[in-house]
């Protein structure tokens, strides 16, 4: 069991060290949610609360949802799950994004099929154990931790795992637009505005192109060329 303690200060990955994390996860059971953190910058909550309606498999969309908590007391939150329509962002689905999430919908559904005690009331969310109740994030952060210490790697959480890809997003977006869009912005701060505009599908193609390769660059080691 880690201790808190025994973490290094670092709080988020270099550019190396994220692509050497790209590789090692290769194959983990929570493969997918790695990614989809790094990939469209989601925090731990609105991942854990991603529903498969949230995902257009068709057009080739996902769309993120700030999710509201309520307060039961100065400390604690409990579970209240409450889309904000006004503050969601629609990003193109990456195609390796796309066949992951395949691949865990079919799990999911064989998982249903073969466990006798499994949670049907749970099966419209894609973060699940094998019995169908719902994946805690501490243990997706506690995985984290574990894959760092055992591939030489800083120990970090998940918020330092959403944001170890800023630089690669910032330098291969073409317009402050399209990266604002990209990038998810402080929701807690107060007199907060909509500042998610849908990212328009039909831009920054070659963008979307080297951030698929990035994401999916575990498979096989190549140079990745990263001018526009």
């Amino acid at each position: 069991m880690l201790n808190i303690s025994e973490m290094n200060s670092y709080n988020t990955f270099t550019n190396e060290e994220a692509k050497q994390f790209l590789k090692v996860i290769k194959g983990h059971k929570y493969e997918c949610f790695f990614k989809l953190i790094m990939t469209y910058q989601i925090s731990r909550i609105e991942l854990v609360c991603l529903e498969w309606k949230d995902i257009d498999f068709e057009n080739n969309t996902i769309t993120i949802y700030s999710i509201e908590q309520e307060r039961i007391n100065k400390v604690y939150y409990k579970w209240k799950l409450n889309k904000k329509e006004n503050l969601c962002r629609t990003y193109p689905l990456l195609p390796h994004i796309k066949n992951l999430l395949l691949d865990l919908k079919f799990k999911n559904e064989n998982d249903s099929l073969t466990n006798e005690n499994y949670e049907f009331s749970n099966q419209n969310y894609i973060c699940l154990k094998e019995d169908g109740t719902r994946l805690n994030y501490n243990t997706l952060s506690r995985n984290l931790r574990y894959i760092g210490r055992d591939n030489n790697l800083p120990q970090i959480y998940l918020d330092g795992l959403r944001i170890c890809l800023d630089d690669f997003i910032r330098n291969n977006c073409n317009s402050y637009e399209y990266y604002r869009a990209w990038i998810r912005f402080d929701l807690h701060k107060k007199n907060a505005i909509n500042i998610f505009e849908n990212v328009r599908l039909d831009r920054n193609k070659k963008f979307i192109n080297k951030l698929d390769n990035l994401i999916s660059s575990c498979e096989h080691r190549r140079k990745l060329d990263f001018e526009m």
